[in-house]
């Protein structure tokens, strides 16, 4: 009986130091090897967050992230993340061969609310976890609250179909009572809110800026209710209509004319453009004429059409370097695209020389809401548009030149960059005088 409870007592701690071998074994080796697990879009797989991250509060072993590792080579191993909003995570120590769990620890205190997204690598890859920091409420009030905000003072301007930005804000009166995280926001009025959050680090009297997001969309008087810490107030906003007849980015009107000039030009190398009264039809399609004309009489011309905010412009001719005239009804510019949006002009096969080539225009929009100083002229609402004129003469895409447009809403092209690629000459247009009908 006592050999029995012996043989037994050796075979259970037999079994159980087997099955525990793979965390006991620290393995000493040198440096271990391995990957971490990860999903398509680099986020830690599996991970597991654990603790309360709050503004201003130290971080303790509670505040910890398990991530999985792949182990190839077993050893130590040292990770840590970067540091954002104040705090990071690390871990040194050793893993065995295998699928390891690795615990690291949070260092430091956040410093403000939000998500936070953290990067680890562990041998040549690395993921991302993100982390949630939060704060006890403040207690507070609203100035005027329940009635009209008192001290409300609103900045920037409120034009219809205009997007707002960062410029569009009310700053607001509150009374503290109590520190810690606050939110303020007004419900949508007119195509457009405003808000605001942040952390109270002291008490008493202070203002609070909430940015605008949006669009207005009529014009008129509008009262915005704001809402926080439990009560509100509210405050009016006047919105405008744009001081313009004509809303196009390329206007089309008849007569309205414009005049451009090289920079670091002279008077000589100004160029005048008006569009004509007349329409001319070509394949089936009806185009504004844009008349190049020199001491009133024209020396050239450029088809363009628009439907709603899209603005097309025909790719007529052999441009002086190919065998064959092209005849490409192109989109140039599409005003509701946001930035970095691309679209291609199919300009299609030809010849030069008699070798065979493909043409074609990538577009991408570089900048929305724009505002630049162009010969004197101040614009705002400029869409930045770049063409990259691309050939392929079966050999892959290779780009020969580059252009990029600015178009400012209601007076049309008020800027124009061309050079070649590689660059060894660039030209520079600026749109000196601008009369639209």
């Amino acid at each position: 009986m006592k050999y029995t409870r012996f043989a037994v007592a050796v075979l259970f701690f037999s079994t159980v130091f087997t099955s525990c071998q793979k965390e006991l074994d620290f393995g000493t080796d040198g440096i271990s090897a391995g990957k971490l697990l990860k999903d398509l879009s680099d986020n830690c797989l599996p991970v597991t967050v654990n603790g309360l991250y709050k503004v201003d509060s130290v971080l303790t072993n509670d505040n910890f992230v398990d991530v999985q590792a792949d182990v190839s080579v077993k050893g130590s191993f040292d990770i840590i993340s970067d540091t954002v909003n104040g705090y990071s995570f690390s871990r040194s120590g050793s893993v065995v061969k295998g699928v390891n769990t690795i615990r690291l620890y949070a260092s430091g205190k956040p410093l403000a609310l939000g998500i936070n997204s953290f990067t680890v690598k562990y041998g040549t890859t690395a993921c991302t976890f993100s982390i949630t920091v939060t704060a006890n409420p403040a207690v507070y009030t609203l100035g005027g609250s329940p009635g009209t905000c008192t001290g409300a003072v609103l900045a920037g301007t409120y034009n219809t179909g205009v997007v707002l930005t960062a410029a569009n804000t009310v700053t607001v009166n509150v009374n503290v009572t109590s520190t810690g995280a606050y939110s303020i926001s007004t419900t949508t009025v007119n195509g457009f809110a405003f808000s605001a959050t942040g952390i109270f680090t002291a008490t008493g009297a202070q203002t609070v800026v909430l940015t605008a997001t949006g669009t207005p969309g009529a014009a008129g008087s509008y009262n915005f209710p704001a809402s926080g810490g439990g009560n509100s107030c509210s405050f009016p906003v006047n919105c405008s209509t744009i001081p313009t007849t004509n809303l196009d980015y390329i206007p089309q009107t008849s007569f309205s004319n414009w005049s451009s000039r090289q920079v670091g030009g002279t008077a000589s190398d100004t160029t005048y453009v008006q569009v004509s009264s007349n329409n001319i039809v070509k394949n089936g399609i009806t185009y504004r004429i844009f008349e190049v004309k020199d001491m009133g009489n024209p020396t050239d011309s450029v088809f363009n059409r628009k439907n709603g905010g899209l603005y097309y412009q025909l790719y007529e001719g052999d441009f002086g370097i190919f065998d064959n005239p092209f005849n490409v009804d192109g989109l140039i510019l599409d005003s509701s695209l946001a930035t970095n949006a691309t679209w291609t002009i199919t300009l299609g096969t030809n010849t030069v020389g008699g070798f065979p080539v493909n043409v074609k225009i990538n577009c991408q929009i570089l900048a929305r809401n724009a505002s630049a100083t162009i010969a004197g002229n101040s614009y705002t609402n400029i869409i930045k548009v770049k063409y990259s004129y691309i050939g392929n003469l079966g050999l892959g895409d290779i780009v020969y030149a580059e252009e990029e447009r600015w178009y400012a809403r209601g007076f049309g092209l008020v800027y124009d960059k061309i050079n070649d690629v590689p660059v060894t000459t660039t030209t520079e247009l600026e749109t000196t005088r601008i009369q639209i009908f």
